[in-house]
């Protein structure tokens, strides 16, 4: 008994802690995303299609929001990493940045609170005439702080401790469904779809919140900070915001162009097959998550077989993920009609060639998120911020042309082509070459 207890353990010292991660990101992914489905029925049918099609686009918003920590979070997570390498503490580290986080994310708020009304009626009017002015006031307040203490979970991954990361997370949605489901059953009748937004938005914010005190120690933070080290990581976070600005607009944009172009009935068809697309394309992002600090330490090490074994990586987890994405969407193409039936019992309809599209759509997002993980993982992320314009603009012009011209269909072949043509081949390229590069110049 003693011996195979001591093998047991030397077996799991053995496993990478990558891999517990991805394993606890796995099991996230499927609780959310389970969550996320099961609210589709409720949401529908407690609030009706025309509001739901206003929830979905406020809650499609989500990428714009979460430009609200403005790249820090990143920045953050690879400074960690460097500091682990140098088996250097990262308290002292943490400690001088957080009153400089409070006070943006203070700004923030204020900030939003004023322009809030105006956007919700440029998003909103041509879906509703009748809904409450405050939906977007309420919920994009709660994404936006719910943004910010988010850095905590990618102080967790830089830590190899992602598994916290994803705890808040599970529980976050847990939440929201448990409020959600305790609106519906006390039959809320005035302002339902506002109520709907803060019982799904506000348990987000408070998990973020517990999350980045269990993270980021408190004590001292104000004779800790440090404006000159805070403004170092920003010179970087900045960057690292760019990128995500292209991503709100490659990968965000697909909302507000819908609010103006597409009725209720598409905008709510296409919410309920992004969210189980999502399901498949949560786990590939668990484990792209988990690799970022592994990647980032391998290529810090500056040695060939490190940079090898990295690269290898790279391949072996896009090739996996793109099978997982072609199986998985033979899969959903075979139960569409049940699925519609679950969700709206038959009420909707969506083309065949929709879910081949969106299989399309997120076998080019394998590849691109690959390689922009492991671009960004090296800091190299120059690159990336100059191909932002590209893209967005790429975005806009593909999703706004193609959707008058073949509505819904439209709206996923130009999100598949945006990324085909940009990011696809632009960014495995980049990443070689720079790698090439460098290995000449040490």
């Amino acid at each position: 008994m003693g011996f195979s207890t001591v093998q047991l353990k030397k077996c799991l010292k053995s496993i990478p802690s990558h891999y517990y991660v991805v394993g606890s990101g796995w099991l996230s992914r499927i609780v959310m995303a389970g969550v996320q489905v099961i609210s589709i029925p409720l949401v529908l049918r407690f609030v009706g299609t025309e509001q739901y099609a206003l929830f979905a686009v406020i809650t499609g918003l989500l990428l714009w929001f979460n430009l609200a920590d403005l790249g820090l979070g990143t920045s953050i997570q690879n400074h960690i990493s460097l500091l682990r390498v140098q088996q250097k503490e990262t308290t002292g580290f943490l400690n001088s940045l957080v009153i400089f986080v409070l006070l943006i994310g203070c700004v923030e708020v204020v900030l939003f609170s004023l322009i809030a009304p105006f956007l919700q009626h440029f998003l909103l009017h041509k879906l509703a005439t009748h809904a409450s002015s405050y939906l977007l006031i309420v919920a994009g307040n709660m994404y936006i702080l719910a943004a910010l203490f988010g850095i905590a979970y990618k102080i967790f991954f830089a830590q190899h401790r992602g598994y916290w990361a994803y705890f808040y997370q599970t529980i976050s949605y847990i939440g929201s469904l448990a409020l959600v489901l305790l609106l519906i059953f006390l039959q809320v009748h005035r302002d339902q779809l506002l109520w709907v937004l803060l019982g799904w938005t506000a348990p987000q914010m408070l998990f973020a919140f517990t999350a980045f005190l269990h993270a980021v120690p408190l004590r001292r933070c104000i004779i800790s900070a440090d404006f000159g080290l805070f403004k170092k990581i920003f010179s970087k976070a900045w960057q690292y915001s760019v990128n995500a600005v292209g991503a709100a607009f490659v990968l965000g944009i697909d909302y507000v162009i819908m609010s103006q172009l597409l009725n209720a009935n598409d905008i709510t068809v296409y919410n309920i097959f992004n969210r189980i697309f999502s399901f498949m394309y949560f786990g590939y992002s668990a484990v792209l998550v988990a690799l970022w600090p592994v990647l980032a330490e391998h290529y810090a090490d500056f040695k060939a077989e490190k940079y090898r074994q990295a690269n290898a990586m790279l391949i072996r987890n896009g090739l996996m993920a793109s099978l997982y994405v072609v199986t998985g969407t033979l899969v959903i193409f075979a139960l569409k009609t049940p699925l519609l039936l679950l969700f709206s019992k038959n009420t909707l309809v969506i083309p065949g060639a929709a879910i081949l599209l969106f299989g399309f759509y997120y076998i080019t997002r394998v590849w691109t998120d690959t390689y922009a993980t492991a671009i960004q993982s090296r800091n190299k992320i120059a690159f990336i911020a100059m191909t932002v314009p590209i893209q967005a603009m790429t975005s806009i012009v593909f999703l706004y042309y193609f959707s008058r011209w073949l509505g819904l269909n439209g709206i996923l072949l130009g999100l598949a082509l945006c990324f085909l043509i940009t990011g696809f081949w632009l960014l495995p390229v980049y990443h070689y070459y720079s790698i090439r590069k460098m290995r000449i110049e040490d």
